[in-house]
């Protein structure tokens, strides 16, 4: 079993608790900033959980502590979504130091930009995400289709982008695997 699985199941156990400032983080997570926080679950693993919008704060302290700590992934445990490009920063990220990605109970718009970023992508069976086009569709199809054609998920996004914006495409666990969307559902 890889050390982000052995981490996450530890996550699992303790977010029974919520932590201040977060919703579905355990007690013992620390606040970095940005909605994100640190979890140390011993063995010299380290994973940052996502528990709230995508901010450019949020970029800016993940790509803090991804110099400063060897994570073994990102866990989102909720997230509406939030700004565009903060998500893709993030997600390219990501995707550079090959880092994991998990989604506990709901990630939606830009969240999932940042979740297929993920070397393994791993969703809880109760989890949802949700997708659709931007306010300006054109614009945001310019600037999201290659970045999501990027991961192999073109049509995805152009399904997406048939959504309008004041509508969300909700895609359960076991469609975001048809969708390869996740690699793996967690009960």
């Amino acid at each position: 079993m890889s050390k982000f699985f052995s981490s996450l199941l530890s996550f699992m156990l303790l977010t029974a608790c919520a932590a201040p400032g977060g919703l579905l983080v355990s007690e013992s997570a620390r606040a970095v900033g940005g909605n994100l926080f640190i979890e140390d679950v011993g063995d010299d693993s380290f994973f940052l959980v996502l528990d709230g919008d995508i901010t450019r704060d949020t970029a800016y302290f993940f790509q803090v502590m991804s110099e400063l700590e060897d994570l073994d992934g990102l866990v989102i445990t909720q997230s509406p979504g939030g700004d565009l490009f903060a998500a893709h920063q993030i997600g390219r990220e990501i995707a550079e130091k090959r880092m994991n990605t998990m989604v506990i109970a709901g990630c939606f718009s830009a969240c999932v930009d940042i979740f297929i970023t993920g070397r393994q992508r791993l969703i809880g069976s109760e989890a949802t995400l949700g997708l659709h086009s931007m306010e300006d569709p054109e614009l945001g199809f310019r600037i999201d289709q290659p970045y999501w054609a990027s991961f192999g998920f073109q049509r995805v996004n152009e399904a997406a982008y048939k959504v309008p914006f004041e509508d969300m495409w909700i895609i359960d666990a076991k469609e975001a695997k048809r969708l390869r969307l996740a690699t793996e559902i967690i009960e």
